[in-house]
This record gives structure tokens, C-alpha cells and sequence, in this order.
């Protein structure tokens, strides 16, 4: 019989550093909401966002197979998007947020993960003047 692995006390992801299934935006909880909402874009990403009734932000992703034909290339697309959410104070605001892929080079994750960044920063400036 296998034991679970134990909570390590000293670990480096705090529990507001994770990304649980709170944090997904899902199609039947209003996705198609969110996109009608307001965006931001840059040449990468279109982050379409508004806010929401829940306790914290959540994440919708949108990487078509036209873009990114490979499975592991949009999966590595996804987890990028994903570790920028769960490391952004954005995570910590009432939205629901929709990232769209536009255009990404399937190697060059670094560059855009700072763009997407970016993009958060001013989702949370735009919402914290309204």
C-alpha cells in the first residue's frame, strides 16, 4: 500500500500560489460571458475579462488547433498561461479572465509569458480605476 506524499512545511507554494479547480473557468459557468466583456490585447494574447460574483479570479483558456496544430505544443502554450495566472496578484481580484492565443511560436514560451504578464497588469490597473 502507497501513502500519500506529506504536505512539506516549508514549501515553496503557499496556498494562495496554487491553482485549484476554483480558478477554472469552465463553458457552462459563462465563458461565453466573459468574451462578450472587455479586452486587452497585445500581438500574442487577447485577455477578455469582467467581473464575477466568486471569492477569487478565474481562468479560461482559448488555443485553437489552427494556430498550434500539436497537442503538446498547445498543452505547453496552456501550462505557461496557467503558471502566469497562478504567480500574478490578478488571481487574487473578483474577475473572470479568458486568455485567447492569437499568435505564439511554439519554443519561445519566455517572451510571451512576460507579455501575458503585462497584459494582467493592466487588466488589474483598468479594474482597480473602475
Amino acid at each position: 500500500m502507497h501513502a500519500a506524499p506529506r504536505a512539506v512545511p516549508n514549501s515553496r507554494f503557499s496556498i494562495s500560489a496554487k491553482f485549484t479547480a476554483t480558478h477554472r473557468l469552465l463553458r457552462e459557468n459563462g465563458f461565453d460571458h466573459v468574451v462578450r466583456a472587455g479586452n486587452i490585447a497585445d500581438r500574442h494574447f487577447k485577455v477578455y475579462f469582467v467581473r464575477n460574483g466568486q471569492e477569487n479570479a478565474r481562468l479560461g483558456i482559448i488555443v485553437g488547433k489552427k494556430l498550434l496544430p500539436g497537442a503538446a505544443d498547445r498543452n505547453r502554450v496552456k501550462r505557461m498561461i496557467r503558471e502566469v495566472f497562478r504567480q500574478h496578484n490578478i488571481k487574487l481580484r473578483k474577475l473572470d479572465v479568458v486568455v485567447r492565443v492569437r499568435n505564439i511560436l511554439p519554443g519561445g514560451c519566455g517572451a510571451q509569458a512576460d507579455n501575458l504578464e503585462m497584459l494582467f497588469s493592466q487588466v488589474e490597473n483598468r479594474c482597480a480605476e473602475s
